[in-house]
């Protein structure tokens, strides 16, 4: 069925799959739960973490004692760019809060020598196998990695007597791992595909650049110790992130490998698509004539969502925007089981309860807890865009439409929005539980114009 560029459409009387609905669609405000100024306001913040901010957080031993208020400030306004090496630790549990210095200066040793005895044994197993000197040594390998060689001079005497028992741990520990030589080897060609075209835009990997052999390395590495994942593309787009932020190839494993701990399931293809469904799911509660359209127009798969959940949004902003948007996403401050969203659900509880003249009415199943904050921001740019969205004719504009998204987005208004439209699920998911228990008598639509559009259904 063709759609007339004045967004009508023929009508079909004959048959039955055709519905009425209302256009032109309604503002996504009048489609969920209206929000009290009060409510869509958690705290937005133009200012980032500081050096002086993130000090005060600790107490004098050195332990950070408020991970929550650490995280809330990490989703307000994201950090410092000369900070996040300090801060990317604790946020990605590379280290305990609870930790002190010296344990944590502990922990980096252990880490350090961990790592380097795990990329030795790969190294070792293929460099024995005359099929596998090509994979070891791809063009672009151009410097020698001594990249963290200088960890250790920087460690205080009584850690340095400790690593050499470190070490003898460490082999065992590698050597306990097993590790699969063709399916590494299989991984390893697409790895050195995909690292020559990882992020050469930026300084930090352009031209004959040692640290695009730190970052093979570093897959290479997961990749050989973590069959159960093995690689797959996107990782690389991962793991360059945590090499700018600490330029230390150590630090950026680790980091890496707790991060994966998370996420692991979305780099297969089943748990991506979980993920998208949910965003479709989503989008329906917040804004369904958004998602009739685009369903209509054989879009509502959602689909061109994938990139968007899987890099974290990387390639929707500049790179420092992506690094603030990656961070504010894995604070995971935000959630629908967090301390914010409760005080949502309870001010509609009041709500509600004023409203009933003191009855207190039952409440079950609010809300859906796999609504994360990053599904949220999915959604958010589609609602800002939804007025463009409506002008596309067809399936075709419309992915043209959402690749021309990338790099013009704006990430504060984006991430302003999606907490707008999480706190309105939140009061929405109480109202809708209300009225299950208590449904209200439908009133008729008047002065509604209708037009036939076809049912679409989400594939």
């Amino acid at each position: 069925m063709r759609i007339m560029t004045d967004g009508l459409t023929r009508s079909c009387s004959f048959d039955s799959s055709f519905e009425q609905v209302e256009f032109p669609p309604r503002d996504p405000v009048s489609t969920i739960a209206s929000s009290k100024p009060e409510d869509v306001v958690i705290g937005r913040s133009s200012k980032c973490l500081t050096r002086c901010r993130f000090d005060s957080l600790f107490e004098e031993d050195g332990r950070l004692v408020n991970e929550h208020k650490l995280r809330e400030l990490v989703f307000s306004g994201g950090i410092s760019p000369d900070l996040r090496s300090d801060v990317w630790p604790f946020l990605f549990g590379l280290f305990p809060c609870t930790s002190t210095p010296r344990e944590r200066q502990v922990l980096k040793a252990e880490y350090r020598v961990r790592y380097m005895a795990l990329k030795e044994r790969w190294k070792e197993e293929l460099s024995q196998r005359e099929d596998c000197q090509g994979l070891l040594n791809p063009t672009y390998i151009r410097y020698p990695d001594n990249h963290d060689d200088n960890q250790r001079s920087n460690m205080p005497d009584d850690i340095k007597q400790q690593v050499e028992f470190m070490k003898i741990q460490a082999k065992v520990y590698a050597g306990r791992h097993e590790f699969h030589i063709e399916d590494l080897k299989k991984a390893m060609r697409t790895i050195n595909k995909d690292v020559p075209r990882t992020d050469r835009d930026i300084p930090y990997f352009s031209g004959d650049n040692p640290n695009l052999t730190v970052l093979r390395d570093i897959l290479v590495t997961f990749s050989a110790f973590n069959p159960h994942v093995g690689y797959a593309q996107g990782m690389n787009d991962i793991v360059s992130r945590f090499l700018v932020v600490f330029d230390s190839e150590v630090e950026a494993y680790w980091c890496f490998t707790k991060y994966m701990e998370n996420v692991q399931e979305e780099f297969t293809e089943h748990g991506m698509l979980d993920k998208i469904v949910l965003v479709q799911q989503l989008l329906t509660e917040l804004d369904p004539v958004l998602h009739k359209y685009l369903a209509h127009c054989e879009m509502g798969d959602l689909m061109f969502c994938h990139r968007w959940l899987l890099l974290s949004f990387k390639r929707e902003f500049a790179f420092e925007d992506s690094l603030k948007c990656f961070e504010i996403l894995c604070s995971h401050h935000l959630e629908l089981s967090s301390m914010e969203a409760e005080k949502a659900r309870d001010s509609e509880r009041r709500r509600d309860f004023e409203k009933q003249g003191g009855k207190v009415r039952i409440e079950e199943s609010p809300y859906n807890p796999s609504y994360t904050f990053e599904l949220f921001l999915c959604v958010a740019v589609l609602v800002e865009n939804r007025k463009k969205i409506f002008k596309c004719t067809d399936g075709v504009e419309i992915f043209q439409f959402i690749n021309s998204l990338t790099m013009k987005l704006n990430i504060d208004a984006m991430l302003s929005k999606a907490e707008t439209l999480f706190l309105k699920y939140c009061r929405k998911s109480v109202i809708d539980c209300f009225q299950v228990v208590d449904p209200p008598t439908p009133e008729p639509n008047k002065g509604a114009v209708h037009f036939k559009v076809k049912a679409a259904h989400v594939h």
